[in-house]
């Protein structure tokens, strides 16, 4: 049996099999048939102007710098945009001027709104993803004050399962394997939170879906991993053991 292509499904019902593992056909014919629609091949996984893309949350490195600080944040920044080799910056759904469409990768450009791109992931191929930062702050008798500083590498999971099939419905389905397209997402993870950490040394860094604020007595060990230094000053990681 021909399997169907499943780009016009949404990303749960992408995810339906068989006891054999193949795509569940009456389901996908039932579906378009419904909404007058053919099997269009999968979008493009670096369009950001396919909102498919940006659906379904984000597979993230998420990295815990420290006590708010905008030149640590700007040396962090640019560290891991080097080490991720990400493509030029741009502005989601943007329509100001061109140094806002496509603006410098700094702290203050971080500040003012989320950065995205298009990453190079070794042994998968080109996706969008976003950059971002998470400063903690609370407000109180007129007085702002601010917490930690979190550095985001996010992919989003659409354009991911976009790029590779195998993505499905991560995490809801939780008996689909998912090594062969997160391994190397991992790997490429770790070598940019090495990088990152050489320049400027983190409190720790979680992987995962959707892991931005992740403590490390909150973390799944072997689902996701964890990097933290050591008393030496090394950075130990706890890795990835359940796919």
């Amino acid at each position: 049996m021909t399997s169907k292509n499943l780009g016009c499904l949404p990303r749960w019902a992408r995810s339906c099999r068989d006891p054999l593992g193949h795509a569940d056909e009456p389901a996908v014919d039932a579906f378009c048939q419904d909404r007058g629609v053919g099997k269009p091949p999968m979008a493009d996984p670096t369009d950001p102007s396919h909102d498919d893309n940006w659906n379904g949350g984000y597979y993230e490195l998420a990295i815990k710098l420290g006590a708010h600080d905008d030149e640590r944040l700007d040396a962090a920044l640019n560290s891991l945009w080097e080490a991720a080799g990400l493509q030029q910056a741009f502005r989601r759904g943007s329509t100001g001027p061109a140094s806002e469409l496509t603006p410098v990768v700094s702290a203050e450009s971080l500040l003012a709104g989320s950065l995205h791109s298009v990453a190079s992931i070794p042994g998968m191929g080109l996706t969008l993803c976003s950059v971002l930062v998470v400063r903690e702050e609370t407000y109180e008798a007129g007085v702002t004050r601010y917490g930690q500083d979190w550095l985001d590498l996010c992919l989003p999971l659409g354009a991911l399962d976009n790029l590779d099939h195998r993505v499905g419905a991560h995490p809801f389905d939780e008996t689909a394997p998912s090594r062969a397209w997160r391994e190397p997402i991992e790997r490429w993870f770790e070598g940019v939170a090495r990088s990152v950490f050489e320049i400027v040394p983190f409190v720790h860094a979680v992987t995962g879906f959707e892991v931005s604020g992740m403590e490390p007595s909150e973390v799944k060990f072997g689902w996701c991993a964890l990097f933290r230094p050591t008393e030496a000053g090394a950075l130990a990681i706890e890795p990835v053991t359940n796919w």
